[in-house]
């Protein structure tokens, strides 16, 4: 049985996004696609994921995921997403669930 989706308060989108906002102000890279996301691997816990896009090379530019926690309510735990393996790395990715997509870090003030 499928569990029901959980529905992200105006509230708590509007916090994890003023992060996002502070992560995209600091990002030396090009930061973009933030979402709000679930993962069965960490319960009670909601994870924003976005893409860093290093362009100092122009022949090879390097595009990361980089991921932050938050309490349900937005709350940052001020932790981060690591891996010890790549097989713990790819059950992390594929667990997740997307909640809420914003292609920038501004979109959700104007």
């Amino acid at each position: 049985m499928q569990k029901p989706k959980i529905k992200l308060e105006p509230q708590v989108v509007q916090r994890i996004m003023d992060r996002a906002i502070e992560i995209n102000k600091g990002c030396a890279e090009k930061c973009r696609d933030f979402q709000v996301m679930l993962s069965q691997q960490r319960e009670n816990t909601l994870i924003l994921r976005w893409t860093t896009i290093d362009i100092s090379d122009i022949e090879r530019p390097v595009q990361c995921y980089r991921y932050e926690c938050f309490e349900m309510d937005g709350t940052p735990q001020l932790c981060s997403v690591h891996y010890v393996n790549q097989e713990e790395a790819n059950d992390f990715f594929w667990s997740l669930e997307p909640l809420y997509k914003q292609e920038y870090a501004i979109d959700h003030k104007l």
